[in-house]
């Protein structure tokens, strides 16, 4: 029976880690071609572990070659030409993790690994070889490949209720990138108004393309319409569903101000839908898009949803753009592997995203309670609250008294315990967020959770 200590992963999955573990014992020799390998449940049963755990792993190894399956006798090691193989790979120490070992990280805000769909994901990859073989030798469309803008569009239709056209929905490799695109299509030197607080990266990507970034403040209901007096923007980069880091949620009368205000000032509004999944209470919140789509570039993104390597992103322009867009960038090729994205819109037409999205949100809904019932239990509770814990895989913990925020951060730090403020994104010093810090939640566990929250409780009490 294959045994490994699953203590020494560090901060990897524990699917990641047992691959990479039973690849290596295959490189090196250890476990030799064609010996049979243990069943799932077998596996699972001897470290303790779920099967899914086990299936993710062999999934993984299916996929690169290193396992095959026969049916009815199981999985078996496969054959590796050792030629190739580096000398050193057959006394091979893992290389143990050279990131700061975190008691808790209260910045990572990385999905659970272990709850990626990888062998329905492998078995979509296989087939989609199968029936898509010949359309992967041409080159991606500069907009995306049809199957997959028809597979977005269908699912932003029962989803977010939005009745797209999928020849205005541009595919492409991550939204920063998409963020350049929209700056070509906009026009350089011109001037963008984005949210404060807000994700400071939003912000670089277009300076770094020769825009001016307007920092205008958010309140209550969101981006204050009142600071864009004066200000000769050409767009308007909100996250009106959840906004980050505060969390907030534009109401629908601050939505029509705003649309009607683009529309006289003949700018466009750039809706990041960011986390929208991740809505714990009542029904998903109406796009803006949903409501006015000729003045709205709709943005989001899988990386969240699926997972950060899978850098798969689109945009739906409005008719205007989209005909500016062929007619200007129409010349680019796609930056997305036609496989990964025909390998997608199989994964979405099949229903095995909303499958995922369903189980994730109850999945992240379960956890989000339990981490909070912690807190309401610690002696700190006294001395906060939580704040926008309804959607999304982070909340706000406000400290009620008087703290200095960054002797509190350094002496969190200083303990193993990594935390931002919300200050920390602010471009102004704006008093109504400080004592608030931002709880990322998915990375957490829970056995170290109630020593982290005394330490706090501590630093509070000094």
């Amino acid at each position: 029976m294959l045994t490994y200590d699953l203590e020494k992963r560090g901060k990897i999955s524990l699917y990641e880690y047992l691959y990479q573990c039973i690849r290596d014992d295959i490189l090196s020799g250890k476990i030799k071609a064609g010996e049979k390998l243990p069943s799932k449940r077998a596996l699972a049963k001897n470290h303790g572990i779920s099967v899914i755990t086990v299936e993710n792993a062999y999934a993984q190894l299916i996929v690169e070659g290193y396992v095959y399956t026969q049916e009815k006798k199981g999985y078996f090691a496969g054959k590796v030409n050792r030629q190739y193989i580096e000398p050193e790979i057959k006394t091979k120490k893992r290389p143990e993790e050279k990131k700061k070992q975190w008691l808790v990280d209260f910045n990572s805000n990385h999905i659970m690994y272990d709850s990626f769909p990888f062998a329905t994901w492998s078995r979509v990859m296989r087939q989609t070889l199968l029936d898509q073989e010949n359309s992967f030798l041409t080159s991606p469309a500069p907009n995306g490949v049809k199957e997959l803008r028809e597979a977005i569009a269908n699912h932003l239709q029962h989803f977010r209720g939005m009745d797209v056209n999928p020849d205005n929905i541009i595919v492409g490799a991550g939204t920063e990138y998409l963020y350049s695109m929209i700056v070509q299509l906009l026009g350089h030197n011109k001037m963008i108004a984005v949210e404060d607080p807000g994700y400071k990266k939003i912000g670089k990507v277009y300076e770094s393309n020769g825009v001016k970034c307007v920092h205008v403040k958010i309140d209550k209901e969101g981006l204050n319409i009142n600071d864009l007096a004066g200000c000769n923007v050409s767009a308007i980069h909100i996250s009106p569903s959840h906004h980050f880091p505060t969390g907030r949620v534009m109401p629908i009368g601050r939505r029509h101000q705003l649309l009607s205000w683009a529309s006289k000032n003949k700018c466009y509004i750039i809706e990041d839908d960011y986390d929208s999944e991740f809505r714990f209470s009542g029904k998903p919140i109406p796009t803006m898009a949903g409501i006015d789509g000729r003045s709205v570039i709709y943005m989001n993104t899988f990386s969240k949803t699926l997972a950060p390597s899978i850098r798969i992103a689109y945009m739906i322009l409005p008719d205007q753009l989209i005909e500016t867009f062929h007619k200007k960038l129409g010349f680019y090729s796609g930056t997305v592997s036609s496989f990964e994205q025909y390998t997608l819109a199989n994964f979405i037409k099949k229903g095995y995203f909303e499958r995922h999205i369903n189980r994730m949100r109850n999945y992240y809904r379960d956890y989000r309670n339990r981490i909070i019932h912690a807190i309401r239990q610690s002696p700190i509770y006294s001395k906060v609250t939580i704040e926008e814990e309804n959607a999304g895989l982070h909340f706000i913990l406000g400290i009620k008294g008087d703290v200095d925020d960054e002797k509190f951060i350094k002496t969190l730090k200083d303990n193993n315990i990594n935390i931002s403020g919300v200050s920390d994104y602010c471009y102004n010093n704006l008093e109504e967020f400080r004592h608030k810090f931002i709880i990322n939640y998915s990375a957490v566990e829970e056995e170290k959770l109630t020593r982290a929250l005394d330490i706090m409780n501590q630093a509070l009490e000094k």
